[in-house]
């Protein structure tokens, strides 16, 4: 493992790379992108696994969180996403690593942003581990501002939600590859209608799994 740094917006982001030993001319490679206040750390676990079976993986500490520059509270979703686009960007030109086959995961807030990202660049793979959905009209907004703080986001996420009814449900509804949903049963800020509004936007399930604890 070894860390290094990239642009986005003028903002230096700092993150680590997990690379394999063996001598391929291309790996299959995955994309980190944490929840909000995390860091990429915290995933540092999951990264070794996989590199240990032959995976790159890549992962970012975005704006105002972990090493990186920036003030979280001042950013909005929209320009998080910016961060995302710009560190798939960084690892699909990475020399040894497999442009057509990247997959991403995420995490709560994470899972928001990657969903959008399916929209911008070409995903293989989605993993979706406690996914957070978020209102249209705070896309724009800072995250930490009056707007977003005073909004009661969990009664809003207890209701059921259309696949065109958010940006992230609708950029799933569209995504084609495959999607693996992960709850989190004793989650108090992502309730399961969240994972059932996520569940209904796939276009095709293929092998639903149990809830369960994560």
């Amino acid at each position: 493992m070894y860390g290094f740094s990239f642009a986005s917006d003028g903002l230096k982001l700092d993150g680590s790379i997990f690379q394999p030993t063996t001598n391929e001319a291309k790996y299959p490679a995955v994309l980190f992108i944490h929840g909000w206040t995390s860091e990429r750390i915290r995933s540092y676990q999951y990264a070794q696994a996989l590199t240990d079976i032959g995976y790159v993986c890549v992962l970012v500490d975005l704006r105002g969180h972990g090493s990186s520059q920036g003030d979280r509270n001042t950013t909005s979703s929209k320009e998080f996403l910016r961060d995302v686009v710009a560190a798939y960007d960084f690892e699909a030109t990475l020399p040894y690593v497999d442009e057509e086959n990247i997959s991403v995961v995420g995490s709560s807030f994470g899972c928001y942003l990657i969903a959008l990202l399916t929209k911008e660049r070409k995903v293989k793979n989605l993993v979706l581990r406690a996914p957070a959905d978020y209102p249209n009209e705070l896309f724009d907004v800072a995250r930490g501002s009056r707007e977003v703080t005073k909004f009661d986001i969990l009664e809003w996420r207890a209701k059921k939600r259309a696949s065109d009814e958010t940006y992230a449900l609708a950029a799933l509804h569209d995504f084609d590859g495959e999607t693996l949903i992960i709850e989190s049963e004793l989650d108090e800020t992502i309730p399961h209608q969240v994972i059932e509004n996520y569940m209904s936007a796939i276009k095709k399930i293929n092998h639903p799994a149990p809830r369960g604890g994560v």
